[in-house]
């Protein structure tokens, strides 16, 4: 049960979610977000992360890492465990506010049923369209009780906002994702060796059916290097798909560090041929190398426009192809949407993003006021991060 800390203790945070920087099945964009907030929130309270894995507790870069033994389940199994754990644990774990990062098939674990503490629900992954669209199962349905009993929801952008508002939740935090943007050597904007999709491997969530198809029909001399990893049947899918397309392509598995900074600067530009996405970190990544990202046009991803960005019809893989071709066959084209891209992501820094989280946590921890209402919403509404109520 939720037991209150000694007078003058840091304040207990705890955040969970399935996902891990070292999740050999994963290790997605949201767990890189996950663990820079940690690292944020660990300099004013003591953060614990719940996450899966092998039994046991680690201290990592100042923040507690929790794993729950459920690693052996794989990860469809290992996330429905996670949800059935999840419950148990917040009635357990001494906590002063818990910060659940949703977890598929159907984000949410009803955590605010079992706490008697601040429950914030953060949809990094639109779990419940996502897996309607992969195995038309209407996941959804639960996704849309279990977000009524949330009075506080992170989103990552104004289409998720708008979604989560038809959902009843009271308040409503855009925060999207950051990302760490170093200088750019301008005299190589528009410069490039292949075309590169970076991500998670799932051919049907991620469109990399529509991606070969598309590169086949655009005949272009520029390679196409797919980098990320997925779970083994999602892999054999994608060597299936790959024993049909042309040699242009090549599937390099999981990457990370020096290796993928590497294939970002030497990319032409980036290709996010997604079905869906929740806000698509590695458009970030592109962007930080000031490189252009061609891509649908998702409403989840319209925070791109106008920011080095070539969007196309949802799913029209001759569109795809036609501007594949052009992006690919225009170096000054290529450096005028560079140029706009690396200027672009200077608005979404780490500080600022774990700033938005730190700001959020502070108004949730704080004791009750006992000046006048109208003071207090005074204070609110001078905070950048106010939610859509």
């Amino acid at each position: 049960m939720n037991t209150h800390p000694p007078a003058g203790a840091r304040k207990r945070v705890v955040i969970s979610i399935f996902d891990d920087v070292d999740n050999p099945h994963y290790a997605g964009g949201g767990a890189v977000v996950i663990e820079k907030v940690a690292r944020r929130l660990s300099e004013e309270f003591d953060v614990t992360v719940v996450t899966a894995g092998s039994r046991g507790t680690r201290i990592r870069r100042g923040v507690r890492y929790h794993y729950l033994p459920i690693g052996w389940a794989g990860p469809r199994g290992g996330q429905l465990l996670f949800h059935a754990m999840l419950p148990l644990l917040a009635r357990r774990m001494p906590h002063d506010l818990w910060m659940e990062s949703f977890t598929p098939p159907f984000s949410t674990s009803f955590l605010p049923l079992f706490s008697r503490a601040p429950v914030v629900g953060i949809d990094q992954a639109a779990c419940g369209e996502a897996m309607w669209r992969k195995y038309h199962i209407p996941f959804f349905l639960i996704e849309d009780v279990g977000f009524r009993c949330y009075r506080d929801l992170v989103v990552l952008n104004a289409a998720a906002r708008a979604a989560a508002g038809r959902h009843g939740a009271t308040a409503v935090h855009v925060i999207p994702n950051g990302i760490e943007a170093g200088p750019v050597d301008r005299a190589r904007l528009g410069e490039g060796e292949h075309i590169l999709f970076l991500g998670r491997i799932d051919t049907n969530l991620k469109g990399l059916d529509l991606l070969l198809e598309a590169y086949t029909r655009a005949a272009v001399p520029m390679p196409l290097l797919l980098a990320g990893a997925g779970t083994r049947s999602e892999e054999r899918k994608l060597a299936a798909l790959l024993r049909r397309a042309g040699p242009g392509v090549r599937w390099l598995g999981h990457v990370d560090g020096a290796e993928k900074q590497r294939l970002l600067a030497r990319s032409a530009f980036m290709v996010m041929p997604s079905r869906h996405e929740a806000f698509g970190i590695t458009a970030l990544e592109a962007m930080a190398h000031g490189k252009p990202v061609l891509h649908f046009d998702l409403p989840s991803l319209r925070w791109l426009g106008g920011s080095g960005n070539v969007s196309v019809p949802p799913f029209d893989v001759d569109a795809l192809a036609d501007r594949m071709r052009e992006v690919a066959s225009d170096r000054q084209a290529r450096e005028h949407l560079a140029g706009l891209a690396h200027e672009a992501v200077r608005r979404f820094s780490w500080d600022e993003t774990t700033g938005r989280y730190l700001a959020l946590a502070r108004d949730l921890l704080r004791p009750a006021p006992t000046a006048e209402p109208d003071a207090a919403t005074s204070e609110q509404g001078e905070a950048s991060w106010v939610p859509t109520r």
